[in-house]
């Protein structure tokens, strides 16, 4: 007889262990709820912070649960009854544990609202959406209210984190990490940093998260696919971009709401697969997506978008993997290493993507610098010399040499591209044993070490025959270096005074 496995809501299959289930959760959600208020009343001196995040859970639950309220009403069902098979509270706490204490009350409560109405309700209430409810209404605020959705201010204007939060300030840096991140990997397993109310505390929710798989509250396969999808991923990225193979893994794991999403979002049964397989293939397609999202996409995080769509995908996931769950096991890993491949290949793909635009941006960046230092010199250069007239000997400029209270007077004679003869007319300000004996003796008696370069510098300039694009290889380190410069920048200065027809 072939036997075939159906996907049917968790609700209707153990409805008593649903109880339990949503039980266990309700206690592992109010543990993070409590350590967020411990959060934000130990670690500012205001209460403004506790006060505006104890108001946010407040109005999310008073709002789920008037909506559920008039839902049960309207359908003349037993209130009591319907809230507690209905567990309101759960979607409004994971709503607001993912939002950022600067979000309007206004906000979280028509959040709360459409998580509730348009998440569950209109689907025929808990059990048959098909959406993570929570993660609808979260969906609508980004959409709807994202500029308000900030995690620096409170309605008193207590400034709470005067510093971009870290997977804003990763993804800043095109995910390269590197001097743009300041964050240590202690600052985020200890939830030392601002963002959304339930990604702070890793340590935290990483021990709930075990808690809840020992307990079989949650089915690890989706946690752990989902994870070391991430894992392998930003491995794979990391290799092409020469990073760090161990700790760039782990801020991936850290940043935002991957681990709170994991564990608490990407695990509900009612929007999860039901087989083994599935849940596999579910947890390695949000690690792909959740990675595409963050590489390439303009929102920083991934984990709310690729949740939703994996909801959507859920049906077709189940449709494919029904039947037996010990039969044909090599065919089934198969399946799964093949997904995971093609992650592997499109993560590759826009990891080089990324590395190609940064050198490319480093190169434009450093031709930029050149081309500044280049006219900077230029100009600075200008400044070095000045055209006084044209004689027999040629263009006559004053220059600096040692002295900047006596200039030099130095005479150029070009003849096309050559220079014929350099002549100093006038050096007072130039020192026995260095610029004065360079210019009259050929040599600096001051400095012995420098003969070779001096006398190559007087051959050069004072020799004859000079080429206009030999000028700037020519060594002015000659012991007298500001008296050699001097003569340099007049034959520069020589030589735009020929080409502007002076």
């Amino acid at each position: 007889m072939k036997v075939t496995l159906q996907r049917t809501s968790p609700n209707y299959r153990q409805k008593l262990s649903t109880q339990r289930i949503m039980r266990d959760l309700t206690i592992a959600l109010l543990v993070i709820v409590a350590y967020t208020l411990f959060y934000y009343y130990y670690n500012y001196l205001s209460n403004d912070p506790f006060i505006q995040v104890a108001l946010m859970f407040v109005v999310s639950l008073v709002v789920a649960f008037a909506t559920e309220i008039v839902w049960a009403w309207m359908h003349k069902q037993n209130i009591l009854d319907y809230l507690k098979s209905s567990f309101p509270w759960i979607t409004a706490i994971i709503l607001v544990l993912t939002l950022p204490i600067g979000t309007p009350l206004y906000v979280v409560g028509v959040s709360s609202f459409i998580a509730i109405f348009l998440g569950k309700l209109v689907y025929g209430g808990f059990g048959q959406n098909i959406f993570n409810p929570a993660l609808v209404g979260r969906v609508v605020a980004h959409l709807a209210f994202s500029a308000d959705l900030i995690a620096t201010s409170t309605p008193s204007g207590v400034d709470v984190s005067s510093s971009a939060t870290p997977i804003t300030m990763m993804a800043a840096t095109n995910w390269l990490g590197g001097d743009g991140f300041t964050y240590s990997l202690s600052d985020l397993f200890l939830g030392s940093h601002t963002g959304a109310l339930g990604e702070t505390c890793i340590i935290l929710i990483l021990v709930l998260g075990i808690v809840m798989i020992l307990r079989k509250v949650i089915d690890a396969r989706i946690p752990v696919s989902y994870l070391l999808t991430v894992v392998i991923l930003s491995e794979v990225f990391a290799v092409i971009n020469g990073l760090d193979l161990i700790t760039y893994p782990l801020y991936h794991l850290c940043l935002g709401g991957l681990m709170f999403g994991a564990f608490f979002m990407a695990t509900d049964p009612v929007t999860s697969p039901t087989s083994p397989q599935g849940k596999i293939i579910y947890g390695v397609g949000l690690g792909f997506l959740t990675m595409i999202i963050r590489l390439k996409a303009n929102y920083p995080e991934g984990v709310l978008f690729s949740i939703l769509i994996m909801n959507m995908l859920t049906p077709l996931i189940d449709s494919l993997i029904l039947g037996r769950t010990d039969t044909k096991i090599a065919q089934k890993w198969l399946s799964i290493g093949a997904v995971l491949a093609v992650a592997i290949v499109c993560v590759a793909g826009i990891s080089y993507t990324i590395k190609s635009e940064v050198e490319a941006e480093e190169l434009a960046a450093k031709e930029a610098e050149e081309e500044a230092a280049r006219i900077a010199e230029e100009e600075a250069n200008k400044a070095d010399w000045t055209y006084i007239e044209t004689t027999d000997d040629g263009y006559v400029m004053e220059v600096t040499g040692f002295s900047s209270s006596s200039p030099m007077k130095v005479a150029v004679q070009i003849d096309g591209d050559t220079i014929v003869s350099v002549i100093v007319l006038e050096y007072a300000g130039e020192t026995d044993g260095f610029g004065k004996d360079l210019i009259e003796k050929g040599e600096v008696t001051y400095a012995t070490d420098k003969s070779d370069v001096a006398e190559a510098f007087v051959e050069a300039v004072f020799g004859g025959n000079l080429s206009e694009d030999d000028v700037d290889d020519i060594d002015v380190s000659t012991g007298a270096t500001k008296t050699s410069t001097g003569i340099i920048n007049a034959i520069k200065g020589a030589i735009e005074q020929a080409e502007i027809g002076g």
